[in-house]
């Protein structure tokens, strides 16, 4: 006769299928993608990392592919916070640029950047995921558009350009390097960091001329 479960034991089983083991499996399926990459990380691996059985990253996940994807979309979510609160503090346009070329160094040896390549290269052939590598993304740009429509009319020459071109450019810049650092590229061939963080000169050589 099996034994009868207790209530502590329904206790458990609840919280194994709840928030916190989501959360735990997550965190697991995160550190496995930016160590392991997307074609080594597999549930069976995530369930090792995170200690929980492999049919709960099942129940919670319907598979692999959707459970990386919501990685991306914690993480960037995560992200996307933190910048929105610097673009709203105080300090000039220059001094929150640099601090942003801080942040994507941070973001470099977090693992964020490689997560979110490793599933753009994945994103070439699965159109689900592509459409949520593209989500990400646009929250990035919609920020950086809200922020160089606000500089733009600050200042008393108009830019060159339209702040949808800015931020097209700025985007790219970023994405541009954050490439070719993980392919290897060092500092020391190409200083992708010591160019980004140049144009806060520029941004505050514009300014001069307002002033």
């Amino acid at each position: 006769m099996a034994p009868v479960s207790t209530a502590n034991e329904k206790i458990d089983l609840r919280r194994a299928r709840g928030a916190d083991t989501k959360a735990l499996i997550l965190d697991a399926a995160r550190d496995a993608l930016a160590t392991d990459g997307y074609a080594q990380t597999t549930t069976r691996s995530i369930a090792e990392r995170a200690g929980v059985q492999l049919s709960l990253v099942h129940y919670h996940f319907e598979g692999k592919q959707q459970l990386l994807a919501e990685v991306l979309t914690r993480e960037n979510d995560r992200l996307l916070e933190r910048q929105r609160e610097l673009f709203a503090g105080p300090g000039s346009v220059a001094d929150k640029w640099r601090a942003a070329c801080a942040y994507l160094d941070e973001d470099l040896r977090s693992g964020y950047v490689r997560i979110l390549w490793e599933l753009w290269a994945v994103g070439l052939s699965e159109p689900d995921l592509a459409e949520r590598w593209r989500a990400a993304i646009s929250g990035w740009r919609e920020l950086i558009m809200h922020m160089a429509e606000e500089w733009s009319a600050s200042l008393e020459n108009p830019l060159p350009v339209s702040p949808r071109v800015l931020t097209t450019l700025v985007a790219n810049a970023f994405q541009g390097a954050e490439a070719e650092i993980l392919a290897g590229v060092d500092e020391q061939e190409s200083p992708h960091l010591e160019a980004l963080e140049s144009i806060a000169d520029l941004i505050e050589w514009a300014e001069a001329r307002k002033a």
